[in-house]
């Protein structure tokens, strides 16, 4: 199996298997992938331009990646984790923390 290939693949149905209830949130990974990338870009205490040249890609790519368009590759979504140091654990991990927090934050307002 190619990592970078299936890096995001495998992340959405790992995280389908093992978390059911997560099933239908993962249908828009969009946004979700734009939150893991930039926290970890400030992180790594990268600037947007410093990530597109690590990831090979262009600045506006890593501009969209950020604010969630729906229309970026697979391809480039695993040239930037790749570039991040983010794998198929990291992310997965992350999504889960994030469907934790919004959890948390929805039952607090109610």
């Amino acid at each position: 199996m190619k990592k970078n290939k299936n890096l995001l693949d495998m992340t959405s149905s790992l995280l389908k298997e093992g978390h059911p209830d997560l099933r239908e949130s993962l249908e828009g990974l969009s946004p979700v992938y734009a939150k893991i990338i930039f926290a970890r870009r400030i992180q790594y205490g990268y600037t947007q331009e410093k990530l597109a040249k690590e990831a090979n890609t262009a600045l506006k790519t890593i501009s969209r990646a950020e604010g969630g368009f729906d229309n970026l590759s697979t391809a480039t979504y695993d040239k930037i984790f790749n570039a991040l140091d983010l794998s198929v654990k990291d992310v997965a991990e992350a999504m889960i923390q994030l469907q934790s927090n919004n959890d948390e934050l929805a039952a607090a307002s109610r």
